[in-house]
Formats: C-alpha cells, sequence, structure tokens
C-alpha cells in the first residue's frame, strides 16, 4: 500500500478511528525504541525486586500532576 492509499484510507476514519490509529503508531513506535525498552525492562526489574508504590501514592501523583497542569493553563 502506498503513502497516498495510506492517507485517502486515513481520511475516511472516524475522530474515533483516528485516535486509536494514533496511540496504535505511537505504542508501536515506542516499542521499536530501543532506549524505550530498557528503561521499561529497568522499571519492571525495579517493581519485581519490591520498588513498587501502593495505588494511594500513585493517585496523589496524578492529582499533583493535573494540578501542575491548571497552574500552567493559568499563567499562559
Amino acid at each position: 500500500m502506498s503513502i497516498a492509499e495510506l492517507k485517502q484510507t486515513a481520511d475516511k476514519l472516524t475522530a474515533k478511528e483516528r485516535a486509536w490509529m494514533k496511540a496504535y503508531l505511537f505504542a508501536k513506535d515506542r516499542a521499536s525504541n530501543p532506549a524505550w525498552r530498557s528503561e521499561m525492562t529497568r522499571r519492571r526489574r525495579s517493581m519485581q525486586a519490591g520498588n513498587e508504590i501502593t495505588s494511594e501514592e500513585y493517585y496523589r501523583r496524578v492529582r499533583a500532576l493535573d494540578q501542575s497542569k491548571v497552574r500552567k493553563r493559568k499563567a499562559a
């Protein structure tokens, strides 16, 4: 399939299908990146060694990220 054919097919996709395709291509590109794979391997091993965080800590970090995004938007 040529690039032109891919473009024509992409033009016919719904917004939901384009979002899925975007996520798929991003994941495919990231998974083929040796540095990313190496980092994910390091993180998995760290978690397996007991360096996990609790769900409470996870949600605290997510809330902190959300709050920093709000502050950035207000500053802009």
